[in-house]
């Protein structure tokens, strides 16, 4: 749990800070309410792996409850989210995939889950961004090094290295997609499983 929820915030600080001090670089980081989303979703999947965090599953329905209430923010625990996640800003994000890999970036108004046949679940690749109002529904694979554009509407699977957009999503690049990303999680990227 802590080694992700040390690389989520160094992340976060590296890449999203635009005044490098103090203030900006650890304590805005750390009380911002998409931060705050992440260390409640990393201490629910840590409480749901290990035997003694049965003890703390209570604690961790609460603090999901409060968190949701005041961020807008679900992020299912049975998701294994890879090192690096980062949740920029708040308000309805929800999150739920069969899995995803790291530096995984979400931002405002998303949804990532089943569509409304329930026919699956996404799995989602190393290095994705997903920008603000899109949505990934349905049994549908995102790729390594993906973009999804804000408002769009992926229902189908994205290879690696593809920025897509519009409703229905399409692939407008196959390549400028690394350009845009930021992967430095302090870990070296992994294929995901």
């Amino acid at each position: 749990m802590f080694e992700n929820l040390g690389s989520d915030l160094s992340r976060k600080r590296r890449h999203y800070v635009r005044v490098d001090n103090f203030v900006n670089k650890y304590l805005k980081i750390t009380f911002q309410l998409g931060t705050l989303a992440v260390v409640v979703y990393r201490f629910g999947a840590w409480s749901r792996r290990y035997p003694l965090g049965v003890l703390l599953r209570p604690v961790y329905w609460l603090s999901a409850q409060l968190s949701t209430w005041l961020t807008g923010i679900s992020v299912d625990p049975s998701t294994p989210i890879g090192p690096g996640f980062v949740i920029h800003n708040f308000s309805t994000i929800n999150v739920r995939a069969t899995r995803i890999g790291e530096n995984f970036t979400v931002n405002q108004g998303v949804s990532v889950g089943a569509d409304w046949r329930a026919n699956g679940l996404p799995r989602i690749g190393n290095n994705v961004f997903i920008g603000s109002g899109a949505k990934v529904l349905g049994n549908v694979e995102l790729g390594n090094n993906v973009v999804v554009a804000a408002n769009a509407l992926v229902e189908r699977s994205v290879p690696d290295n593809c920025t897509v957009v519009g409703v229905p999503a399409r692939v407008i690049s196959r390549d400028a997609a690394s350009d845009y990303l930021r992967f430095d999680s302090g870990h070296k990227p992994q294929q995901a499983a």
